[in-house]
């Protein structure tokens, strides 16, 4: 889990990142912000990765996407009326957060036995470029071997961490608008670009004390 100082230490990526994103006006301008954020993101994964290892990169990453996320939201929300339920709050997240980042509102909001908030997207933008291709044979003619298990795995840890910003992103717009809650993602290779963020919601109970942004 990230640490309650994580955020500060990110505040640079997240500045840059949150600029990147508020930015662009026009559908042109949109695509070479996101390229860029694209590739600010790749070089962040795998400088935390080779520095820090897989876990701590994860919670870097989270920390970055979490500041991002309270300053897009804070900004946009200035142009939006107070959100008073959760299910709003969700609602917000689906369709204008995630068209503001994506280009397009989550495919589906649902709850589990839980209580849990589950956002599904079947063709996640951020993970277009990691879908492996269709195995080929020398010829270069699709065949039907599936990828090795080593491989699978190494792409899904890269995969998670790729979700990992995306995390931190939903998980701050939302304390940006006030809901605190805890965000992690779902994936498997083979179904890929597709992925899932489960949002559990804190009761004031679970509030323990405020986190330092």
């Amino acid at each position: 889990r990230p640490s309650r100082d994580a955020p500060l230490r990110a505040a640079g990526g997240a500045s840059a990142m949150a600029e990147l994103l508020m930015q662009a006006d026009g559908r042109s301008d949109r695509e070479v912000s996101e390229s860029a954020l694209l590739f600010l993101q790749a070089e962040m994964l795998r400088s935390f990765r080779g520095r820090l290892g897989p876990e701590a990169a994860t919670a870097r990453l989270h920390a970055v996407g979490f500041a991002t996320g309270m300053r897009l939201a804070t900004r946009l929300g200035a142009v939006r009326p107070p959100i008073a339920v959760e299910r709003g709050a969700m609602r917000y997240i689906c369709k204008e957060i995630w068209s503001f980042l994506f280009r397009k509102p989550a495919d589906r909001l649902q709850t589990d036995r839980k209580g849990n908030y589950i956002i599904q997207d079947q063709k996640f933008r951020w993970l277009e470029h990691m879908s492996p291709a269709p195995p080929s044979d020398a010829s270069g003619k699709l065949g039907s071997a599936a990828i090795s298990g080593a491989a699978e795995a190494q792409i899904r840890e890269v995969a998670m961490l790729q979700l990992s910003l995306p995390c931190g992103l939903i998980r701050g717009a939302l304390l940006a608008i006030g809901v605190e809650s805890t965000v992690c993602a779902e994936v498997s290779v083979a179904t890929m670009p597709a992925c899932s963020f489960i949002v559990t919601l804190k009761t004031v109970e679970d509030v323990k004390e405020p986190i330092a942004v």
